[in-house]
């Protein structure tokens, strides 16, 4: 079985009127399906409720997972819980809206502020929710990926992205009294960095 059909929906097959209970893994085979994506490592899973209609599909999706990340603050990994709960709706249609395409997967129509709206093409032979499953993750992320606790991050890393203080710069622009000149000082360049003071 190949990992795009691990997350997709014999659409075809559901009686209208009908509900449906499906729920698709969270794990790091998922995630190499965007190789680019900053998320290489998770666990959790996605339960799917389906209601077939005659040119639609209800959709009631929750995501609980933990996902593996960079903490900006530290640069160490760490683990990010995930949650979602989304009812995108999937229309079912020959004709799409500019801009949107069909490829087998659902798509979220731009600027919907009824929800999110998904487009499948009658000839597809299935729904993939892997696309749709994946955004919603990478949505629901913090916007400044960090430790939830301070004292968790990385103390030595923390240590040397410190702001250093009025003193410090002095001493590293500054040098000793025998390089002055900057000649055997490579920080001496800071001084002229250094806001003058209003006279």
């Amino acid at each position: 079985m190949t990992e795009q059909a691990r997350y997709s929906i014999d659409f075809h097959g559901l009686k209208t009127g009908e509900r449906y209970h499906y729920t698709f893994p969270i794990d790091d085979r998922f995630f190499a399906r965007w190789p680019e994506s900053e998320i290489t490592q998770g666990r959790g899973m996605a339960e799917v409720e389906a209601t077939k209609h005659a040119s639609m599909i209800e959709l009631r999706v929750k995501i609980d997972a933990e996902v593996r990340l960079t903490c900006d603050r530290c640069l160490d990994e760490f683990e990010c819980p995930v949650h979602f709960e989304g009812e995108p709706v999937v229309k079912i249609s020959d004709t799409i809206p500019e801009g949107e395409q069909y490829s087998g997967d659902a798509h979220r129509e731009v600027n919907n502020s009824d929800g999110d709206i998904l487009w499948i093409s009658p000839a597809e032979a299935t729904l993939d929710l892997g696309q749709y499953i994946y955004e919603s993750i990478m949505l629901s992320l913090p916007f400044q990926r960090v430790h939830p606790e301070l004292k968790d991050c990385n103390q030595e890393m923390l240590k040397r992205f410190r702001i250093v203080s009025e003193e410090e710069f002095d001493a590293l622009a500054g040098g000793t009294d025998t390089d002055r000149d900057g000649a055997g000082n490579p920080f001496a360049a800071l001084k002229d960095l250094k806001p003058k003071e209003d006279k």
